[in-house]
């Protein structure tokens, strides 16, 4: 929700001023500002909802995600199951590992979508053919 409000008062107002600026009077740059900003809205609140259902995520999805996830593996193979799960993303390197502790951290480099991102991995023994993997993923930059 706080997504979709955003995107309407940055598309309405920037709209509105723009109107204003170039010599319209205050109640059609203000009538103007509020249609563009609620066709802004549908249109691009639309498109981040299909797009994100595509990849199999929530609409409502946080830039800061997390799950804890059963694997049927010993624990020694569950830790190098994730660390090399982390290949896959492009530019990720490790940044620290401790298989004793079962703790694995990672973090991406900034590309045209992404400030970059830190990963971490926490690896437990539930028992000798299951471990228990907590993973999260938040941005390296989180605006105030």
């Amino acid at each position: 929700m706080k997504k979709i409000l955003m995107i309407f008062l940055a598309t309405s107002i920037t709209f509105g001023l723009t109107m204003f600026i170039n010599g319209r009077d205050v109640s059609t740059s203000i009538t103007s500002g509020l249609a563009f900003g609620i066709f802004m809205t549908v249109i691009l609140g639309a498109m981040n909802y299909l797009l994100v259902k595509r990849v199999g995520g929530k609409a409502e999805s946080s830039v800061r995600q997390e799950k804890e996830i059963e694997i049927y593996l010993p624990y020694k193979d569950s830790f190098e199951l994730c660390k090399n799960s982390l290949s896959s993303i492009n530019g990720t390197k490790i940044t620290y590992e401790n298989l004793e502790k079962g703790i694995i951290q990672a973090k991406t480099g900034v590309n045209f979508q992404t400030w970059g991102d830190k990963l971490e991995f926490h690896i437990h023994k539930v028992d000798e053919e299951v471990s228990s993997v907590w993973v999260q993923s938040r941005p390296t930059f989180q605006p105030l």
